[in-house]
């Protein structure tokens, strides 16, 4: 059985508005295996890691205008 997405985080920037550069594309996903296998606060807590993961990315980013002229976070629960 595949596992199907509850909630993802996508991470993109670049140059060119709206062209994503690959190399620092990052996407983080929880499952909802991953969702229901837990309760309420462990939820909350799988949630939170993740964020935290992309809002750090997009900040490191966002921190070199040197080499990116736009970053973008996109957060979406299916």
């Amino acid at each position: 059985m595949t596992e199907s997405a509850r909630v993802g985080v996508d991470v993109v920037a670049g140059v060119l508005p709206g062209t994503p550069m690959d190399e620092v594309t990052q996407r983080w996903f929880l499952t909802s295996e991953e969702w229901y296998a837990n309760d309420g606060a462990d939820q909350a807590r799988l949630l939170s890691a993740m964020n935290g993961k992309a809002l750090a990315w997009a900040n490191y980013l966002m921190m070199q205008p040197d080499r990116f002229n736009w970053v973008k976070l996109e957060w979406i629960w299916f």
